[in-house]
């Protein structure tokens, strides 16, 4: 039977993270579905891990010849999905009860697009909305105004595949970072409502990155994700305008960072 909910990962060279992500969905979820896994040329053993999944007929593993990058293999692992919601999760997350109820939500709602808070290994709760980074919305945020647009972290996106696709997927011209917020603009650019469930979601945090770059050469990939999206989206003036705001808040908040973020986004226009 054709399964209602396709769960999306893309991997790369995270050790256990993704053998624990694929146990809580197993262990979490009761619906009709099946997960793809797109996994990014990994160098470790990560997918060797997950063998006893990949007997199951519900896991898929897509075995991609090089890095792609995350919109990329999000995008190959999409097309080849059956089920009407798409849930694109990260590897490094762990679905926990409730995730089943978000589903059926979905299904019966799926004009809305569904994001989940994410619980990280201290505790705390993340994946708070953020004001898209142009001025207008920073003020009309600041001001605690309706009007400000706002994104979310894409660890945990619930969406119908027919709002997926016209929202035109995850912009490829992303490698890694700001994809998630390119795509919450495509969100807002249509139209599609963004709702927050109650189902947490267990973040371990870094599982693809943290061991592959040093602080620096991440900010830098931040910094060029960064320009990718104005030049897609907005005018560089509303860029240097964003980037002023930036400094400006950096140099009375963490002053002592901003020689870094000054170095970052010089070797970002490289």
């Amino acid at each position: 039977m054709k399964p209602e909910v396709s769960i999306i990962i893309v991997n790369y060279n995270t050790g256990s993270l993704l053998y624990n992500c694929l146990k809580s969905i197993e262990s979490n979820t009761d619906i009709g579905y099946e997960v793809l896994v797109a996994d990014n040329c990994s160098s470790d053993d990560s997918v060797a891990r997950c063998e006893e999944f990949w007997a199951d007929s519900r896991f898929h593993l897509i075995r991609l010849a090089d890095n792609l990058g995350f919109s990329k293999a999000n995008n190959i692992a999409a097309s080849k999905a059956s089920g009407r919601i798409f849930h694109f999760l990260n590897p490094d997350t762990e679905l926990a009860g409730g995730i089943t109820e978000d589903y059926r939500e979905a299904l019966m709602h799926d004009e809305a697009v569904y994001v989940n808070p994410l619980v990280n290994r201290d505790g705390s709760l993340e994946n708070d909305r953020m004001p898209l980074p142009l001025l207008r919305d920073i003020l009309l945020w600041n001001m605690g105004s309706p009007k400000a647009r706002y994104w979310y972290k894409g660890a945990s996106v619930i969406v119908s595949s027919d709002n997926f696709h016209k929202a035109g997927g995850w912009c490829e011209d992303y490698f890694l970072f700001a994809e998630d917020l390119d795509l919450f603009y495509e969100f807002w650019k249509h139209r599609i409502p963004v709702r927050e469930t109650g189902t947490r979601i267990f973040h371990l945090g870094g599982g693809s990155t943290s061991s592959v770059w040093e602080s620096l050469d991440r900010e830098v990939m931040v910094q060029k994700a960064n320009r990718i999206f104005f030049r897609r989206h907005f005018s560089h003036a509303q860029y240097m305008l964003s980037k002023l705001y930036f400094l400006f808040h950096n140099l009375f908040r963490h002053p002592s960072r901003v020689p870094f973020y000054i170095r970052a986004w010089r070797l970002s226009a490289k």
